[in-house]
């Protein structure tokens, strides 16, 4: 009897020990779920997640994670740090210089600036260096290729992007910017707001002309090699096959389980 409880024992673990190494990550897709204490990253890194979204405000010094003024001094909103920096690189380590074991390419970790771009951005600069061997950064003309990849959303300032002579930052850029054609190291990707830059609201089908300018959009921005995400749109499957079949490479959604499915549907 000790001996089978002890072979079931090994072969609970060894089953546990499998299903933790399969996890099947989606780099096409960008959690921006509102995390409300620091312990509610962890359990997306067994969920598939690789990218984020965050909305960041820097109150009296700090940046805290929140998309509204807190009413009080004295709240309890989450830091950016403790939530986010902290949790990844101690995945980083633990991985021996990864993020996910399995997952070579870049994390990108998107900030939705709330207020005051400014003192946000000098704030980020002095809380990301520290962490500066998993970031990808320059220093002059020279980049450092890492496993995170800092990127603003939103009131990006491109002037000092382009003027630093270390930068931690990257920007994401708007349909518009396709024309400046700005260095795809520091603009790598595209946003497209799907409340105001598609007309479709999602009900019946895309017309084709819409379809073609959305594959047109990917098409221009693939060739200044930066990617394409979309993002605030709603989480349904049938708006998610149709970003999906069009070659955007990230869609944001605040549902990791439900795209799995998705993604498992497609294949």
């Amino acid at each position: 009897m000790k001996r089978f409880v002890f072979l079931f024992v090994i072969l609970y673990f060894s089953a546990t020990i499998v299903s933790n190494a399969q996890v099947k990550l989606m780099p096409n897709f960008v959690s921006t779920q509102e995390f409300e204490a620091e312990r509610d990253i962890w359990p997306t890194f067994t969920q598939g997640v690789v990218h984020y979204q965050a909305h960041i405000m820097y109150i009296y010094g700090e940046l805290y994670i929140t998309s509204t003024m807190p009413d009080e001094a004295d709240h309890t909103r989450p830091t950016f740090r403790s939530t986010y920096l902290m949790p990844i690189y101690s995945q980083y380590k633990k991985n021996q210089g990864k993020v996910h074991p399995d997952f070579d390419d870049e994390m990108y970790l998107f900030l939705d600036i709330k207020y005051d771009p400014r003192k946000t951005y000098q704030k980020l600069w002095e809380q990301l260096a520290p962490y500066n061997e998993m970031l990808t950064y320059r220093v002059g003309p020279q980049w450092n290729e890492g496993k995170l990849r800092v990127i603003f959303v939103g009131n990006a300032p491109m002037r000092t992007f382009l003027q630093e002579r270390v930068g931690f930052v990257g920007a994401q850029g708007s349909i518009a910017d396709l024309e400046k054609e700005y260095d795809n190291k520091i603009m790598p990707l595209i946003g497209i707001d799907f409340r105001n830059d598609i007309e479709w609201s999602g009900v019946g089908k895309m017309s084709f002309d819409e379809y073609r300018s959305l594959r047109d959009i990917v098409s221009k921005a693939h060739q200044q090699g930066k990617k394409v995400r979309v993002y605030n749109l709603p989480d349904e499957e049938e708006i998610w096959d149709v970003m999906y079949t069009a070659g955007v490479d990230m869609i944001s959604g605040s549902d990791p389980v439900l795209f799995q499915k998705f993604l498992e549907s497609k294949q």
